[in-house]
């Protein structure tokens, strides 16, 4: 019985050794061959904002190599550390194009880098065609010279919405989250201190918006505090001592992943204003890694939340996030557009059938349309300024108005122990696409929280 079961144990082994043999051609006539296809990212590696970025996009590229390449090619992805400089933003952006010969280019989301970098592209695009891709900026600059200085930016591309698309989500939140649901009146803002929200501060009477203070106001909320903040290394305690004097029951934050949102939180909770409710726009506090940056200090920030391991918003936002936490990659919202970015790229190469062909490239850029983790990706082509050769997400002709399907937001709680208590149910139907309050009770105050 012993020789028996040893010759199973035997013929088992050669039966398998053969099926692997058998399956060995098949793998290898997959790996793409030939000259890559270049991608470069520009970006600041320390930073915790923009080093997700870079991580999931070599993820992306690691995965598309892993499934035979584009066209049978392999996909090369070059990392440039630009330290947060703009004039090695620039120096990293002419490597990439010279020296690397990539074809698409994405750059880090400061709008004072982008346009930089953008300067430069627009020199060497003609001797050297690329795609330039503005990873997660708002300023509209970037995107209306593309119209007005015509055909010289045709190539660049932003991978996010203009500041006056952002009016429509905001008008939700002033007169329908602040005010009826965290039952909020009197309002402090707390500005970050760059480019991207000066838009907001000033309104833009070309496209009939108002500051962002004028329309909470015609939402019936009251602005007593309003200050601008540098993004990193603001001393906060003096201001919150101010807003708390001011008698505000809400501290709004304009804040994006380069401000030092878990700094503001630990001071905030350890002031005299800790009981006024503090909501994030933008920031580490999208993701679960907020609670321990802040040592459980963020008990009952809300924030836009997009670390989504148990909420499909579509078929491709669970697997993605769940991959993305296995390799310890912080799940915001430009991290989850970076990944989507590289297969865009893709479906352009594919369509173009190549990149020998720039004005292909462009259009195929433009004609393409993927769905991603949080909705779907597809570019202005509509020539209204500064919605063209953004990504989609609101009528260019009226900005109050979005498009369903292109951008699911959800807003969350953080409460007891850490835990991401969802305030917006997941499927967005309304004018802003911002998905309706849940059960009221589901809102906790700062001071219910501390119990």
């Amino acid at each position: 019985m012993m020789k028996r079961s040893r010759g199973v144990v035997i013929f088992t082994a050669l039966m398998l050794l053969v099926a692997i043999a058998i399956s060995a051609p098949s793998i290898s006539m997959a790996q793409p061959k030939g000259e890559p296809f270049v991608i470069g990212y520009i970006g600041m590696v320390a930073s915790p904002g923009t080093r997700p970025c870079m991580d999931i996009q070599k993820m992306a590229v690691e995965e598309i190599n892993a499934a035979g390449g584009i066209l049978g090619r392999p996909v090369k992805y070059v990392v440039m550390d630009n330290k947060g400089d703009t004039s090695l933003s620039v120096e990293a952006f002419r490597k990439l194009v010279i020296d690397d010969k990539a074809k698409f280019i994405s750059v880090e989301g400061r709008t004072e880098i982008c346009l930089a970098v953008q300067e430069a592209s627009g020199q060497l695009a003609k001797e050297y065609p690329h795609i330039l891709v503005f990873n997660g900026p708002m300023g509209s600059e970037l995107t209306a010279r593309i119209l007005k200085e015509a055909p010289k930016y045709d190539h660049c591309f932003r991978d996010w919405d203009a500041e006056p698309a952002h009016y429509a989500q905001q008008k939700y939140y002033f007169c329908k989250t602040i005010p009826e649901y965290i039952k909020a009146r009197k309002l402090a803002i707390l500005w970050e201190d760059l480019t991207w929200t000066q838009e907001w501060r000033k309104g833009i009477p070309e496209l009939n918006l108002p500051t962002w203070e004028k329309m909470a106001q015609d939402c019936g909320l009251e602005i007593v505090y309003s200050k601008l903040v540098k993004p990193r290394g603001t001393m906060f305690l003096p201001i919150l001592q101010d807003i708390k004097k001011a008698d505000a029951d809400l501290i709004f934050f304009v804040s994006s992943w380069f401000t030092d949102v878990e700094s503001f939180t630990k001071q905030w909770n350890d002031s005299a204003a800790k009981d006024i409710q503090v909501m994030m726009y933008g920031g580490v506090a999208q993701t679960k890694d907020f609670w321990k940056m802040t040592g459980g200090k963020g008990l009952s920030v809300i924030s836009s939340f997009t670390d989504l391991d148990d909420i499909p918003l579509t078929d491709k936002t669970i697997p993605l996030v769940k991959k993305a936490q296995a390799r310890k990659i912080p799940m915001q919202i430009h991290v989850h557009i970076a990944y989507a970015d590289i297969f865009h790229f893709k479906a352009a190469i594919e369509k173009a059938k190549g990149t020998g062909d720039i004005k292909k490239l462009i259009k195929a850029m433009e004609d393409v349309e993927t769905v991603y983790s949080l909705g779907k990706v597809k570019y202005e082509t509509k020539k209204v300024s500064p919605f063209y050769h953004s990504r989609v997400r609101v009528d260019p002709n009226n900005p109050y108005k979005t498009y369903p399907g292109y951008f699911y937001q959800l807003i969350a709680q953080f409460q007891e122990l850490g835990k991401v208590a969802y305030l917006h149910e997941s499927c967005p139907e309304n004018e802003a696409h911002v998905a309706k309050w849940v059960d009221p009770k589901r809102y906790k105050t700062p001071a219910q929280l501390r119990k």
